[in-house]
């Protein structure tokens, strides 16, 4: 399917804004019958009531009739709102971006307390962790009121959960669907997939105050993803076959033309999982008052073989038959061919414990309470086993590695001159058994007490409030291998773990090539067999320097106090006011000191900030709203890169690799002008939002001459560490929404659609003091947009929603060389969704996910034209069942 053009979504948006009158004109002539407001039309109304009454820009996702968000994670629920952006892993949504700023600086709470990340480095909610059913519905605030944590300079997303007095007094709900993905095929057929949710609301007592809710979910994803990637870097050779040097600038250097530097083919078998609970109690006084608990816990496992081919080169190449797109490779100063095997275990859980109470102060306003405890914990067991094949096994002549390429499109085609030799598995010699664990582990303690009340003034009133919140986290790597040595007969053929009744051809093989397939289990027995008969012929490395290189351990305290003000009248409302945190970390880790190794070490830092807000709304009429906001909120760095990690010093050249305790958050100072018109009573609406955001203090890696105190002596020194930028970052963007029924084609059809787009000048200073303005910002494309027709009646409902997301710089960026700053490529969906109720308590589900197959790419290069990554995700199709009482 061809993308929809920016021209076109522009040309859709102004159709229906231009036929706005005469549609609502001809709804209000239609007949009286009446469309029931369900499925996707309630979600949208729903949404659109928190847009309307709430004091900031906010964007929500609302539960349908059923109670649900059809969707299988709180990521992919969220990607259907202006701003947002999607980062997948296996073609799931996992980490969101909003407004420009990645997943690191926005911030996540459950009704409205923070919640422990299972980030092995960093402040990033796994949403894949958290299912769509643990939400009655999620905001997304994008203008910050001093009430709100003051560490997001995109947004906060508040997943709101289910309160038992929002349901009847009894309540059951069970959905639950399996389904098939396309892509189903490995060292072993994929099984099938699917997804459960149980929910159930009771109210009881004499008076109906008490109220109990419990729900449960479990979802199973079996999947296959193949992948290709050619590298990150490409040397240049000319036609007669001679380097032209390495680009630092545009164009390429001479009539160089670009070589990849290796063909990196995966197959990964994905087994993800996850399951959950949550429990609320919650108790009404007879005034009014209320008490709670709520409690949650969500896990997310993977079990995942990674299947890999890699043929590669380390430059020194010597060229032939070189052309634009096509070369042959004869040989090189390390050509080589590796068969291997990685295995993982990913486990990601969060939990958390919430009490409070909401109390009404006989003349003295309203107070509410909040005591929080979450926890997370990261664990990746992995273990890896490898043979390679280099030089000329068979003495002919000719590099048994030796190939010819070819790049069609966005793909590369390689073929090996001697693919017999390829084949004869006597030749790959064994090159590691590895064993990787890493784990994390994070306590959250929070406490929060806000104060509402009226002042003696008319229309006038105030809020006050005061929090604490301490993170304490732990991360922990060890690693083991054991090496061959020179006695060492384990080649892949003695191994006899090739599965060659599989033929997997990842993005880039021919059809007469196949990927070599290990078998998981036969190598594991294997592996052990031969290292317990022959102990001799392996080396044992404890990797001790990889094991004291990323541990840490770090205490983060935020203490904030906020006071604002309100002003409301029939069409006026103003809040404004002032936000103070003082920030304190401490950590300890590990600094390697030359000759005399690893020992621990800690250090402190902190920060203050002051950070004020107004929000303002003007209706011009029941329909009208328009909005203006200006706020300062602040983005903290990663937890590793204050915390003492992998700290390397050298005593005789005085150097020293760090961390930076002292290092400053990003600080934002953000304006928004809105408008608001809603459509048919509320239930429609067209929206547009012009922000910009100043960015003081981006993060980047830099070498300084410091006074630093260094095993209790004040010692002059060359420090490596990251810094914050001196050049501030400007982020302009436009949101545009639109939502409206279509009766007056058919009735119960509807259209929604939103755009966001971006300009940035996002710079990333290079090693040799120059500073590149990258095309977008890290993780957040310049244009991203959603399409959507749906429809509902009496008993079906049924959407189909296009989502499309332009190209952004990835995370890996380079600052040695310009062109080798990576990008991933403009992903777009389409998905169909639909329900039929046969009852008023059952219903059939269909959900087609990524109709088109569409798949992930990356590319780099100063026009981004070389392809280094394509994978292929693939369809999936689930039917399902729900049941409401």
């Amino acid at each position: 399917m061809r993308p929809i053009t920016l021209k076109t979504s522009l040309l859709l948006t102004s159709a229906f804004l231009l036929a706005t009158p005469a549609m609502a004109q001809t709804a209000g002539d239609a007949p009286t019958e009446v469309i029931v407001v369900q499925g996707t039309r309630l979600q949208n109304q729903r949404a659109i009531d928190v847009r309307r009454n709430a004091d900031q820009v906010v964007d929500a996702v609302a539960v349908d009739d059923i109670g649900r968000l059809p969707d299988f994670n709180i990521g992919e629920a969220l990607q259907r709102l202006p701003g947002i952006g999607i980062q997948g892993d296996q073609a799931e949504a996992r980490f969101v971006t909003v407004r420009a700023m990645n997943a690191e600086y926005n911030y996540t709470t459950v009704d409205g307390v923070s919640i422990a990340v299972p980030d092995r480095n960093g402040r990033r909610v796994f949403m894949d962790v958290m299912p769509a059913s643990l939400a009655h519905g999620i905001d997304v605030y994008k203008t910050f009121t001093p009430n709100l944590e003051g560490g997001a300079i995109g947004g906060i997303i508040d997943i709101r959960t289910a309160s038992a007095f929002n349901n009847g007094p009894h309540t059951l709900r069970v959905n639950g669907e399996i389904g098939k993905y396309e892509n189903d095929k490995g060292y072993r057929d994929v099984g099938p997939s699917g997804s459960a949710d149980v929910f159930y609301s009771h109210v009881l007592g004499a008076n109906d105050q008490i109220g109990i809710v419990l729900t449960a979910n479990y979802y199973k994803r079996d999947s296959a993803i193949p992948q290709a990637e050619w590298g990150s870097n490409r040397y240049f050779y000319d036609q007669a076959g001679n380097a032209v040097g390495s680009p630092a600038d545009a164009p390429y250097p001479g009539t160089g033309w670009a070589v990849p530097t290796e063909r990196r083919a995966y197959w990964y078998h994905n087994d993800r999982t996850r399951y959950g609970f949550t429990g609320k109690v919650q108790y009404r006084t007879n005034n009014g008052d209320e008490l709670f608990l709520r409690g949650f816990w969500n896990t997310a496992t993977d079990d995942e073989a990674r299947q890999t081919d890699l043929l590669n080169h380390g430059g020194g190449l010597t060229i032939s038959d070189q052309t634009a797109t096509s070369g042959t490779i004869i040989e090189s100063k390390n050509l080589r061919q590796s068969h291997y095997l990685g295995q993982f275990d990913f486990e990601r859980t969060v939990w958390a414990l919430t009490s409070g109470g909401d109390f009404a102060l006989d003349g003295l306003g309203e107070l509410t309470v909040r005591a929080n405890y979450s926890g997370s914990k990261f664990r990746n067991p992995e273990n890896w086993i490898e043979w390679r094949l280099q030089g000329d096994k068979d003495q002919d002549g000719v590099d048994d590695n030796a190939f010819h390429y070819e790049r069609e499109g966005d793909r590369y085609y390689f073929t090996l001159l001697d693919p017999e030799a390829n084949t004869n598995f006597a030749n790959f010699d064994a090159v590691r058994r590895q064993f990787d664990d890493r784990q994390l582990d994070e306590d959250l303690y929070e406490f929060k007490l806000d104060w509402d009340g009226e002042l003696g003034v008319s229309q006038w009133s105030y809020g006050t409030g005061l929090s604490f919140r301490r993170i304490d986290r732990a991360f922990n790597e060890d690693r083991d291998r054991y090496l061959p040595t020179a006695t060492n007969a384990y080649t892949l053929a003695a191994a006899n773990v090739v599965n060659t009744d599989v033929c997997l051809q990842p993005p880039g093989h021919l059809p007469n090539q196949c990927l070599v397939v290990i078998d998981p289990s036969r190598a594991n027995a294997s592996w052990q067999a031969h290292q317990g008969a022959n102990a001799a012929q392996w080396r044992f490395d404890d990797m001790s320097n990889n094991d004291n290189n990323l541990d840490y351990s770090l205490t983060e305290d935020v203490i904030a106090v906020y006071g604002l003000l309100n002003y409301e009248t029939d069409r006026v409302q103003l809040t404004f006011g002032l936000r103070y945190e003082d920030t304190s970390v401490e950590g300890t880790g590990r600094r390697n000191v030359a000759k005399t190794g690893w020992s621990d070490v800690s250090n402190e830092g902190g920060y203050r900030d002051w950070l004020p807000s107004i929000n303002m709304s003007y209706d011009l009429n029941d329909q009208i709203r328009l909005r203006a906001a200006a706020s300062r909120s602040l983005g903290r760095p990663g937890f590793n890169l204050i915390a003492p990690v992998g700290e390397s010093y050298n005593p005789d050249t005085q150097t020293l690799s760090r961390s930076n305790p002292d290092l400053e958050p990003r600080r934002s100072n953000n304006f928004d002008l809105g408008f608001d018109w809603y459509l048919n009573d509320g239930q429609g609406i067209f929206a547009a939002n012009l922000f910009y955001k100043s960015i003081e203090g981006e993060i980047f890696g830099a070498t300084e001459n410091l006074n630093l105190v260094i095993d209790g002596v004040a010692t002059e020194v060359v420090a490596s560490q990251p810094v914050n930028n001196g050049d501030d970052t400007h982020v302009t963007g436009l949101e545009v929404q639109f939502v409206h029924d279509l009766d007056f084609i058919y009735e119960g059809l509807g259209f929604a659609a939103n755009a966001t787009f971006l300009d940035t000048d996002f710079k990333l200073p290079m090693n040799d003091g120059t500073v590149v303005e990258l095309e977008t910002m890290i993780g957040q494309p310049d244009l991203a947009y959603n399409l959507a027709v749906f429809y509902d009646s009496d008993t079906l409902s049924a959407k189909l929603a296009y989502n499309y997301q332009s190209i952004r710089a990835s995370h890996r960026l380079n600052t040695s060389n310009e062109y080798r700053n990576r990008y991933d490529t403009a992903e777009k969906s389409l998905d169909f969704k639909a329900s039929y109720r046969f009852s008023e308590q059952w219903a059939a589900t269909l959900n087609v996910w990524n109709l088109t197959g569409e798949g992930r790419g990356e590319v780099l290069g100063f026009q981004r034209e070389l392809p280094i990554v394509e994978a292929d995700f693939g369809r999936a199709v689930f039917v399902g069942v729900s049941y409401r009482r």
